[in-house]
């Protein structure tokens, strides 16, 4: 980190030079506010500390310059005990904090960290500001993120199944549109949830029929598998397909032919397919629940996709993105979010994970009086999600069963599991909803968590 100390008290500049350095901070110093802004137009720095009172060019004077004309950077200045009034219109123009001498070098030193990290934010957020979200494009600045799409991209143009594991909501349908975006298949991207179809619905979805195959079938459909010939067909919620289907899924990936219900023959396919789910497959097989050896024709190449919550720096960047596209869906002139609302959306743990935020800046952009957002706009959220449900909660841990303080992810997914059906009154399918999963997953982890639940009618 660098940062300017200008400042006419030459020892005292001094003194906080040596002060900062077994911190990592290289200070440069100026004398007066000539100098300092010559240097500014010279050299980049972080951050600058600036006295108001100085011979020449004063720190007001040198303030106004740097927000008008100067570099994008945070200002603290530092005042005699005469001059808060001063001080104060400095905060008016635009600086970010300032001291009164004299001070303790720590507290400084804390402001100027400060300033550094919430002008980094900002910076992120703007970034987001100027991003699209085009189908398929996956935001984030995180090395988690970037070894992803680095990853992505090395498999994309193969023909490997890809298996994408994750929390609901970290964004595996995205990930799975920008496989076949940069794969250079012609064909359609198709997604399918498995869970979102009951049983008798998703073979006909996925294989198609013949005229005549079973009552009611009075046309011949073709299915996804056919009609995403030469693209790529998502099979979302994976985990949820019946063990039946499996046997035809497998059959289907092992001879790359389809078979519709009521034909005889299959038919050949060239079909790039992409696997997803947010349980554990493993556990799946050892339970009986999915067959093995589907298990490992899915799961060529695995790609896990992080929990927001293990990459909070790109936060800002998705809020600006998601605000982006809002403001303009909704017509409102929205510049964007505070400090202090960021640091917000910063604590909070995205149990939702990004479609979470997602909801939580499109409410915000609904219910704003503000044409920038304020922390009051997500009053909804809290930092973290309650340990344990009240006594008098509807949704209640089964007897025997840990209440799920541990800091596992199982744990986290069983507590934001019961605060939404607490606040949903126990109603499923609001909860499902909410949390961006299908009523079929919900049931699946209700029971997975042994979760006393009675519905309100």
């Amino acid at each position: 980190m660098r940062i300017l100390i200008v400042d006419d008290e030459r020892q005292l500049a001094l003194s906080l030079k040596d002060y900062f350095e077994p911190d990592g901070i290289e200070a440069e110093i100026a004398l007066d506010g000539l100098s300092g802004r010559q240097k500014l137009e010279e050299e980049s720095y972080d951050a600058l500390v600036s006295d108001l009172r100085m011979p020449g060019i004063d720190g007001m004077e040198l303030l106004r310059w740097v927000k008008e004309e100067g570099p994008d950077i945070p200002v603290i200045v530092m005042s005699a005990h005469g001059e808060i009034k001063d001080a104060v219109e400095a905060m008016k123009i635009g600086a970010y904090d300032y001291l009164v001498k004299p001070f303790d070098p720590d507290e400084l030193l804390i402001r100027i960290k400060k300033a550094v990290e919430n002008r980094r934010l900002t910076m992120s957020f703007r970034a987001g500001m100027r991003e699209t979200r085009k189908a398929g494009e996956m935001i984030g600045e995180s090395t988690k993120m970037k070894d992803i799409v680095r990853m992505l991209s090395k498999a994309a143009p193969s023909a490997a199944t890809i298996l994408l594991t994750g929390e609901s909501g970290t964004g595996k349908e995205v990930a799975a549109r920008l496989i076949h975006n940069m794969s250079g298949r012609e064909g359609p991207f198709l997604p399918i949830n498995m869970g979102a179809f009951p049983e008798h619905l998703l073979e006909s979805e996925l294989f198609g029929y013949e005229k005549g195959a079973f009552t009611g079938a009075d046309t011949r459909k073709q299915g996804l598998f056919e009609s995403a010939q030469g693209g790529t067909l998502f099979l979302d919620e994976i985990a949820e397909l019946p063990l039946h289907l499996q046997v035809k899924l497998l059959r289907v990936l092992q001879e790359r032919k389809v078979q519709r219900l009521g034909s005889l023959k299959g038919t050949p396919i060239d079909v790039r397919v992409l696997a997803a789910t947010n349980r554990d497959l493993e556990k799946e097989v050892q339970a009986g629940r999915f067959r093995e050896d589907l298990y490992y024709r899915v799961n060529v190449i695995r790609v896990r996709l992080p929990a927001l919550r293990e990459r909070r720096e790109d936060i800002p960047l998705l809020a600006g993105a998601f605000l982006t596209r809002f403001s303009s869906d909704m017509g409102r002139k929205i510049e964007g979010l505070s400090r202090e609302a960021i640091e917000v959306l910063m604590k909070h743990d995205f149990p939702g994970n990004v479609r979470e935020l997602e909801n939580a800046i499109e409410r915000a952009c609904i219910l704003t009086d503000s044409d920038l957002l304020q922390p009051r706009d997500f009053d909804f959220i809290a930092p973290r999600i309650a340990s344990e449900p009240a006594a008098s909660e509807p949704a209640k841990a089964g007897k025997g069963e840990s209440d799920g303080q541990d800091g596992t992810l199982e744990a986290m997914e069983k507590r934001a599991i019961i605060e939404c059906l607490r606040r949903n009154g126990n109603h499923r399918e609001k909860t499902a909803a909410e949390l961006g999963i299908t009523r079929r997953t919900l049931l699946n982890k209700i029971r997975d968590y042994n979760l006393d639940v009675t519905e309100k009618r």
